[in-house]
């Protein structure tokens, strides 16, 4: 299994984005991001960084639990094919259910887990 990284894309644009996230997100792989809704994912796309998403999931449920349980069955089975780096709003720690949810996961040693802010 590799190793699933959260980043916190903060709550503004790209001046405000911490700096060493900044640094992971341009040595990234594959970024997956929960919403393309966000200031600094536009910022990012204009410097030639590509973003998959999970946009489509959020049509596909009623209820905000399923959408987060199957966020975090996606980015598991990504997982399996190469390191991913998951990336949301805001701090990772903060009112963010897929995080928890993930932690959660790392605990019953199912996935290998990284969270910067």
């Amino acid at each position: 299994m590799n190793p699933i990284t959260v980043l916190g894309l903060g709550a503004g644009d790209l001046n405000q984005l911490s700096l060493g996230v900044y640094r992971e997100l341009k040595v990234a792989s594959f970024i997956v991001a929960r919403t393309l809704d966000h200031p600094v994912v536009e910022e990012l796309k204009e410097e030639g960084l590509e973003f998959e998403s999970f946009d489509a999931i959020y049509e596909q449920h009623d209820a905000f639990e399923a959408v987060y349980e199957n966020i975090v069955a996606e980015l598991l089975a990504f997982s399996k094919e190469r390191p991913v780096t998951y990336v949301v709003p805001g701090h990772p720690l903060v009112a963010e259910r897929t995080v928890q949810l993930l932690i959660e996961k790392e605990h019953q040693g199912l996935i290998d887990l990284q969270i910067r802010g």
